[in-house]
């Protein structure tokens, strides 16, 4: 089967809601995140800071558009964690060479550029709540 009929194929497929199927995607989501909660040591610390976040918020009674763009950065940054591990996990099913430890680099590198955004994030955020505290 060529580039084409692969091609073909998925522009000719028939789209048919099944809600079976659509809850089986559920089912594989929460499975994937009980394997973030269970085996992933930074999706763990992560999950951690974020409580640490929300507390802050709740006590220094940040605005609601603040709270909206925490959560924003929490989904990001959780998401992209499990990405990361998701990515890692299939380039490990393929012998270790230059190519997946490049691969696994560039992920990773994705998360530390959302943590890099955070960090500003949660900065502009907090500093001036901090500042009128103190």
């Amino acid at each position: 089967m060529d580039s084409h009929e692969i091609k073909s194929k998925w522009i000719d497929k028939k789209v048919e809601y099944n809600v079976s199927n659509h809850l089986r995607s559920y089912k594989a989501a929460i499975s994937g995140l009980k394997i973030g909660f269970k085996y992933e040591l930074n999706f763990i610390i992560e999950l951690f800071l974020m409580l640490n976040v929300v507390i802050a918020g709740i006590f220094l009674g940040i605005s609601k558009l603040e709270w909206i763009v925490l959560i924003f950065c929490f989904g990001i940054t959780l998401s992209a964690e499990l990405m990361n591990t998701s990515i890692e996990a299939m380039v490990e099913l393929k012998q270790f060479n230059v190519v997946v430890k490049k691969v696994k680099d560039l992920a990773s590198a994705a998360v530390l550029i959302i943590a890099i955004m955070d960090i500003a994030i949660g900065l502009m955020i907090f500093l001036p709540y901090i500042k009128a505290v103190i």
